[in-house]
């Protein structure tokens, strides 16, 4: 979740002598002492805001300096110098959001009895208090692989380079290079072979780095599509969605399948990310208009999902806040009340608005509008006969309006599909009709029904 942005780090493995080959019994305090007063030095005047709290040293010193042979399992250093390259010139401008990314991760991963700070701009040293080599250096990939994803958006974990520097207290040091997917795959098949004898929370660290295996090969693509404002007669609005391939992808899975839910958040995080850097530089430039971001209700309703996306929510600057709107598509017919005033609350701080699309059915229209969703909205399916699609319209739009929520209406192909919604009484109505997808957003522009009709019987000509 926090989104995974080193591709490198340097692990630091301290190994202890057998007892015959100790040069003192003190030995192995005398090196982690030293450590930890190399660890633990005052920052500097220009540094002051990266300051080291009281509470952390005095935690670092207690682990350094224990009286326990074991006090300290696996000392880490995680450094930023790869993804810095990546963002190039982007990095100055981004290095706080990735500085909170990889600290929400870090408290996320981290139990209470390890420590993490930041030692510089581009580094965060980690102190294990007791688990392995192993088991540090899993967790540590999981959370540069990430925090990768979350500020470069994708999950490439082939790329991410475990180094980890085996120190002797004589003074050898040994470098041990592997790929975060060889760890992977090391900890699966040892996992299997003596799953019994590992702590319950290393496993759970275990599953939770081997779950995104599968979504490698997963890349979603993202597009805008206009949405039509039926009374004021223009096109202002972009639905940041997923282009055709993607959602063949995610439709092949049942909604309660963990890897669709896994897929999904990917989706939703990618629309978000992108929808967002877009906006941002096209509002630079005096570029104006509403955006609408498709979110999956399993995204919002799972928690760990949920925690990760609405950390990707903390990106969005605050002067776009108010062109912003969620738009939550699979929301279960039978959803509870208090659920939706749950994820209203979640994610009304980010938009200016939360509306819920549906693909059929007949929702607990009263509890919506209790909640403070604005609008529900119906999707006209692809070969739906159109005298089903009127009635359904029809029907939703007169409940949906008389709740006092906002009607919307997608997949509008026809002439008559869309004087249908008009009738229904929808505000906005999207689809092939109204405009195909785009890289990009448009230039916000008055348009009729006419016109609206006119172009696409032109397009569907010249196809």
């Amino acid at each position: 979740m926090f989104r995974t942005e080193q591709k490198v780090f340097v692990f630091l493995w301290f190994r202890q002598f057998p007892q015959s080959k100790a040069r003192t019994p003190n030995a192995w305090k005398r090196g982690i002492a030293a450590m930890a007063d190399q660890t633990l030095a005052e920052p500097t005047a220009a540094d002051e805001t990266n300051s080291i709290p009281a509470s952390t040293k005095a935690r670092l010193r207690q682990i350094l300096n224990g009286n326990s042979r074991h006090s300290a399992g696996a000392i880490q250093l995680i450094g930023l110098d790869a993804l810095r390259i990546q963002l190039g010139s982007r990095w100055n401008s981004v290095k706080a959001r990735v500085h909170d990314q990889a600290e929400r991760l870090l408290n996320r991963h981290l139990p209470p009895s390890d420590v993490w700070l930041r030692a510089d701009e581009a580094n965060y040293l980690i102190v294990f208090a007791t688990l392995d080599r192993q088991s540090a250096e899993l967790i540590c990939g999981r959370v540069v692989s990430e925090l990768h994803r979350l500020m470069l958006g994708n999950n490439d974990t082939g790329s991410i380079t475990v180094r980890s520097v085996v120190t002797e207290f004589d003074g050898n040091i040994a470098v041990e290079e592997a790929s975060f997917d060889q760890l992977i795959a090391k900890a699966l098949q040892q996992g299997i072979a003596t799953s019994t004898s590992i702590e319950p929370e290393t496993v759970d660290h275990h599953r939770d780095v081997t779950v995104p295996q599968e979504v490698e090969s997963f890349h979603p693509n993202i597009c805008f599509r206009p949405v039509f404002d039926v009374a004021h007669k223009v096109l202002s609005t972009y639905v940041c969605h997923l282009d055709d391939g993607t959602k063949r992808t995610l439709s092949a899975f049942p909604a309660d399948d963990l890897r669709g839910e896994e897929y999904r958040f990917l989706a939703d995080s990618a629309i978000l990310m992108q929808s967002v850097e877009i906006h941002g530089d096209l509002h630079k430039n005096n570029f104006r208009y509403i955006q609408n971001l498709v979110i999956h209700f399993s995204t919002i309703s799972i928690a760990r999902y949920r925690r990760d996306y609405i950390a990707l929510c903390h990106s969005i600057p605050v002067h776009l806040v108010p062109f912003m709107v969620f738009v939550l598509h699979g929301v279960p017919m039978g959803v509870p009340y208090g659920r939706i005033a749950e994820i209203m609350t979640v994610l009304k701080p980010y938009a200016r608005a939360v509306l819920v699309l549906f693909d059929d059915g007949a929702p607990n229209l009263a509890a919506f509008a209790q909640a403070g969703v604005r609008g529900l909205g119906i999707i006209v399916q692809p070969g739906e006969p159109e005298a089903r699609a009127a009635t359904r319209v029809h029907n939703f739009g007169t409940h949906v309006r008389r709740h006092g929520m906002v009607f919307f209406v997608d997949g509008i192909r026809t002439a008559t599909m869309l004087r249908v919604a008009e009738e229904a009484g929808a505000s906005y109505v999207a689809g092939p009709l109204v405009g195909t997808d785009t890289d990009v957003p448009g230039h916000m522009k008055r348009v009729t029904e006419r016109e609206l009709i006119q172009r696409s019987a032109r397009m569907t000509r010249h196809f």
